[in-house]
């Protein structure tokens, strides 16, 4: 082995060690924005359900008419007023998961069908034009604010 092909084979080792560490800092800085993602998702949903918890809570408090008010059928124009206060607290807690969910899919948590699933829920939701107050009042993610102003509106017709 002369000297001219032993520095040619130390220059090709040094360039393939270098491209392995590239190549470690690489992966390692994947894992930590994967990590960093998740965590970040993990928050939003204990924020989720400290929320939800409330609201169901507050639910609970009102007794059997929230039931009646889920399961009754009736046009909110037949509703008591009772019955419409559950409806809202409801509308509330609709729009607290909805929220979360968009945010989950946003981080590419939720799968296609599960997204669908979702989509469907907030164009259900945003569709009760007599409860549209309760989402200007809860929903504040400003992303998923450009998203529903996308959406068509039933109640401006």
């Amino acid at each position: 082995m002369n000297i001219t092909s032993a520095v040619s084979l130390g220059g090709l080792t040094n360039l393939l060690g270098t491209i392995g560490v590239i190549g470690s800092l690489i992966f390692v800085g994947l894992e930590l924005q994967q990590s960093q993602r998740i965590a970040l998702a993990g928050q939003q949903q204990a924020r989720t359900e400290l929320n939800s918890s409330r609201l169901l809570a507050e639910l609970e408090l009102m007794g059997s008419m929230g039931e009646e008010a889920i399961t009754s059928g009736l046009d909110w124009d037949e509703m008591t007023p009772e019955q419409k206060v559950i409806r809202e607290q409801i509308q509330r807690w609709f729009w607290t998961l909805n929220e979360n969910n968009f945010i989950q899919n946003e981080m590419g948590l939720l799968n296609d069908d599960l997204w669908a699933q979702v989509e469907r829920y907030i164009n259900a939701r945003y569709s009760e034009c007599h409860l549209r107050p309760i989402y200007e009042g809860m929903v504040s993610y400003r992303p998923l604010m450009d998203y529903i102003d996308d959406l068509p509106d039933r109640c401006a017709q």
